[in-house]
């Protein structure tokens, strides 16, 4: 799996990058948000990336940051939402009034986004809802983000073969049991108890 591409920024246009990394050029879908993030042409930088593999294609993602891959990412575990329809949803709309949007339940804002019709939009907040409150998307005020140390739990739970929404739930009864002060390997380790 490949992780980020850095290197020097070859091409940009809305919908692509070109980076040129130990001489090799890969090409990467990125969204507006992303592309309004790049430096020019000829300058250094690193997008992190999300390969994609089907049977007849593979699709190298690349992001300004953390939170709009997990995004991607979450938007293609929901039915009917592939990889361009997830980058089109990411360009349509910035990750925290995306997250918002689910949180809250907005449909209409959601089917605001070109290719996002009404049972789309209401199956992206039923699938994601939790998750988005889990990665602290709930608005309240101050609050304050998830430990990194869950996330890295929910990736590692993953990893070793448990669905990504099993996995978070899992990780979510053993912080509400126990509170977010433990660390990444007891987390895993009471999350698989959990399960």
């Amino acid at each position: 799996m490949i992780t980020y591409v850095r290197g020097r920024l070859v091409d940009k246009a809305p919908t692509r990058a070109v980076v040129e990394a130990g001489g090799i050029g890969y090409e990467l879908a990125i969204s507006l948000a992303t592309y309004g993030q790049l430096p020019a042409a000829g300058a250094e930088v690193q997008l992190l990336t999300h390969h994609h593999v089907r049977e007849d294609r593979q699709d190298l993602f690349g992001f300004a940051d953390e939170a709009e891959r997990e995004m991607f990412r979450m938007l293609i575990g929901v039915s009917g939402i592939g990889p361009v329809l997830a980058q089109t949803v990411l360009s349509g709309m910035a990750v925290r009034d995306l997250q918002e949007a689910i949180f809250h339940e907005r449909v209409r804002e959601l089917t605001g986004i070109k290719g996002i019709g009404k049972k789309t939009a209401e199956r992206v907040i039923i699938e994601l809802k939790d998750r988005v409150q889990l990665a602290g998307a709930a608005v309240a005020p101050g609050a304050p983000a998830p430990p990194r140390a869950i996330e890295e739990a929910v990736l590692a739970l993953s990893a070793l073969g448990i669905t990504s929404l099993a996995a978070r739930q899992a990780v979510q009864r053993v912080v509400e049991k126990e509170g977010s002060d433990l660390s990444v390997q007891q987390l895993i380790k009471r999350a698989l108890q959990e399960r």
